[in-house]
């Protein structure tokens, strides 16, 4: 036979248990909707080796590269692109980033990074240091500074010299130099190396060529054996003396199908191919992936 409660003590005991159990639970699916109840990211799956993935993003550029648990995306293409960069970072098993990249301020590098910034947590954001007059006064950008501060990033520039940890990878910057000015907003463009064992790899951004001449005369470490090709195979970047100097066994050049700049520029697929490095474009082959294990590497395509 069942137990009936009777005495106002024992209905009083079972009420304030059962209210107990309702702010226990309202505190928990608190804790499981509020924004900051996430505030430590899952950890990305470790990655085997140093990965760069040149993600096509049409006329314009996006890159990935993962070390270990650590992932950083450099530009992320025009706004358009930022739905494509975060599908790009799903299928890498990507769910944070340790930095975010911008090389500098032009559209078809940071149009599609505040996309990504609303959706995957960021350790820190970086970009290179431009003269105040020559920043962008676009909607656009103002919304990508907005964001930055809705999102609690934290933001610096970067210099040469500088390094960042990827991993066992170490990313070091090349250009510009501290206090470096500019007439021409491209050169303002970090370019980096990454370094991964004995292997490593240059990405030029929209360096053109008076960013490669500064870095020649000051004796810069160029040799790498991937270049992403500066400003998209443009006529104003790859000189001859910097390819010499970098002597890439592969570049990579991310541009658009049919695109109305006639890019690349056939003098400088000419002095690509007569350093001998194995040309990618992603107009032709999709998204390019380059995968080092310290001394090896392997490259694969996907359209």
């Amino acid at each position: 036979m069942s137990r009936q409660y009777t005495t106002r003590r024992e209905r009083k005991r079972l009420w304030c248990a059962f209210f107990l159990l309702l702010a226990l639970a309202a505190f928990l699916l608190w804790q499981e909707l509020s924004p900051g109840a996430s505030s430590i990211p899952s950890p990305n799956p470790a990655a085997e080796g140093l990965t760069l993935r040149v993600i096509d993003v049409g006329q314009a550029q996006s890159l990935l590269l993962t070390c270990g648990e650590d992932a950083i995306l450099v530009d992320a293409g025009e706004y358009a692109a930022g739905g494509k960069v975060l599908a790009a970072l799903s299928r890498a098993g990507v769910r944070n980033l340790s930095a975010a990249i911008v090389t500098h301020p032009h559209s078809d590098h940071y149009g599609g990074m505040r996309t990504v910034l609303e959706k995957i947590p960021t350790a820190a954001f970086y970009t290179a240091a431009v003269p105040e007059s020559q920043l962008p006064t676009t909607q656009s950008y103002e919304k990508l500074l907005s964001t930055l501060s809705e999102q609690s990033i934290p933001a610096a520039y970067l210099f040469a010299g500088d390094t960042l940890p990827l991993g066992e990878a170490t990313v070091t910057v090349l250009s510009p130099a501290r206090g470096a000015t500019w007439e021409n907003l491209n050169n303002y463009s970090l370019v980096l190396r990454v370094t991964y064992g004995n292997t490593a790899f240059l990405l030029m951004g929209d360096a053109e060529a008076e960013v490669e001449e500064s870095m020649l005369t000051a004796k810069t470490e160029l040799a790498a054996d991937v270049l992403v090709v500066g400003h998209h195979g443009s006529a104003t970047s790859s000189s001859e003396n910097f390819l010499k100097a970098v002597a890439p066994r592969y570049a990579i050049l991310s541009v658009g199908e049919d695109n109305s700049y006639n890019l690349p520029n056939t003098g400088v697929l000419t002095r690509l191919k007569e350093q001998g490095a194995a040309l990618y474009r992603t107009d032709l082959q999709g998204t390019v992936t380059v995968t080092s294990d310290g001394e090896n590497l392997t490259i694969t395509t996907a359209k």
